[in-house]
């Protein structure tokens, strides 16, 4: 058997060190190329709008409506959106042109437009055909409409 020498200790602890940082090198590459950390395209312009957004909620919050989001998967293989929307008094709210976005929590690549058309009274749907299974959230806006309306739910699709 070898002696263990100074050499060897420091040959030995060379190569641990070489490793850890190799490592690591390689996780900040691929951390770096795969997900930038920003959830907005323009954070700055949307805290500088957040008074606004605030105005808005209170708007929403003093004319009461109300939204349900539903998912469900279809034989065709789409998932279909809906939204039933009612008002303070639970009469269903139509003639709304509603717009927003099913969003990947992870994977900003996987958001997909939602351009919601009224199927019945206070109910709106959207068809959508390639969406993955798992946890989505669902943000959705009225406007030019009768009162300012924003719902956002997080959703499992099947």
């Amino acid at each position: 058997m070898n002696k263990l020498t100074g050499r060897g200790v420091l040959l030995w602890l060379a190569g641990f060190f070489g490793i850890i940082i190799a490592m690591n090198a390689v996780f900040i590459t691929v951390s770096a190329t795969t997900f930038r950390g920003e959830d907005e395209q323009k954070p700055y312009l949307q805290g500088v709008e957040f008074n606004q957004t605030l105005s808005r909620r209170a708007e929403q919050k003093a004319a009461g409506w109300q939204a349900a989001i539903s998912a469900a998967r279809l034989d065709s293989g789409a998932v279909r959106i809906l939204l039933s929307l009612h008002d303070r008094d639970g009469a269903p709210v139509g003639g709304e042109k509603l717009t927003g976005d099913l969003r990947h929590p992870a994977d900003e690549n996987r958001d997909q437009a939602l351009v919601l058309a009224q199927v019945g009274p206070g109910l709106y749907q959207a068809d959508l055909p390639e969406v993955a299974p798992g946890n989505w959230e669902v943000q959705v806006q009225a406007r030019g409409g009768r009162e300012p309306f924003e719902a956002a739910r997080r959703l499992w699709v099947p």
